[in-house]
C-alpha cells in the first residue's frame, strides 16, 4: 500500500508541471564577484544561496558587496538587574555594483527576534545559534527575490 501511494505521488509530481521556485535556468542575473565583511557559516549561507542561482548565461551581470551585522540587546532585566529577555538583530547591506565598480543600487535586509534568557549558558548559547540561522534564511530568501525584481 505505501508503495503505491509513493508511486502514485511521484507520478501526480511529474505530471503537474512541477518545477523548483529557485532554478538558475530561471535567474535573470550573473554574479561577476561577491564580497562579504565577515567570513563565516552564516555569510557563507548567504553567499551559496546567491551564487546556485546565478545563472552564467544572463544578460545582467554584476558584483555584489554585502555586510553582515549582529547585535544582541537586552531589552527586560528583572528587580535584581540581571537580564531576562533580549532582542537578536541581523542586517545585512547589501550592494550591487556592475563591472566597473559604480553603484547600481543598493538595500538593508533586516530581521530581528525577542527570546527569553535562559540560566544554562550552553543551552542559551545554542538558541541564539538557532536564531540567527533562522533570520538569515529569512533574509536570505528576501535578497534573493530582490535580485530576482532588480
Amino acid at each position: 500500500m505505501k508503495k503505491i501511494f509513493l508511486i502514485s505521488i511521484i507520478l501526480f509530481l511529474n505530471g503537474c508541471g512541477y518545477t523548483p521556485l529557485y532554478s538558475s535556468k530561471d535567474s535573470n542575473y550573473k554574479v561577476i564577484g561577491l564580497k562579504k565583511n565577515v567570513n563565516n557559516n552564516l555569510t557563507n549561507y548567504v553567499q551559496n544561496s546567491i551564487e546556485v542561482i546565478s545563472n552564467e548565461n544572463a544578460e545582467k551581470s554584476f558584483n555584489i558587496n554585502f555586510e553582515y551585522n549582529e547585535n544582541i540587546s537586552v531589552i527586560l532585566k528583572n528587580s535584581k538587574g540581571d537580564p531576562t529577555k533580549n532582542r537578536l538583530n541581523v542586517v545585512i547591506d547589501l550592494y550591487l555594483l556592475d563591472s566597473n565598480d559604480n553603484l547600481i543600487t543598493s538595500r538593508q535586509f533586516s530581521e530581528s527576534f525577542e527570546y527569553n534568557i535562559d540560566d544554562n549558558k550552553f543551552n542559551l548559547k545554542q538558541y541564539e545559534k538557532n536564531i540567527k540561522f533562522n533570520l538569515i534564511e529569512d533574509i536570505t530568501q528576501q535578497i534573493l527575490v530582490f535580485l530576482a525584481s532588480v
